[in-house]
């Protein structure tokens, strides 16, 4: 995993919640996100990345950071 890898993830997920500055300690609620759109979220990054999401895992996501912290580890494992 490259850090290149990580900041393109982050910058598509702050044009989809449209803010240009994310703050990883609040809820994606506050992003306007639910459960759906995280999923969803997951399953783009599966697809583009080949990392793996357990189904217990994505409800577990309660920040923005959770879910970086998430993917970063499974690049990195990858």
């Amino acid at each position: 995993m490259s850090a290149e890898q990580m900041e393109e993830i982050k910058k598509q997920f702050a044009a989809k919640v449209h803010q240009d500055k994310l703050d990883e300690t609040k809820s994606l609620k506050e992003f306007g996100l639910d459960s759906l759109d995280v999923v969803e979220l997951c399953l783009d990054l599966e697809d583009k990345y080949g990392i793996q999401f357990e189904t217990a895992e994505l409800s577990g996501f309660k920040t923005v950071g959770d879910l970086f912290k998430a993917i970063e580890s499974k690049l990195v494992a990858k």
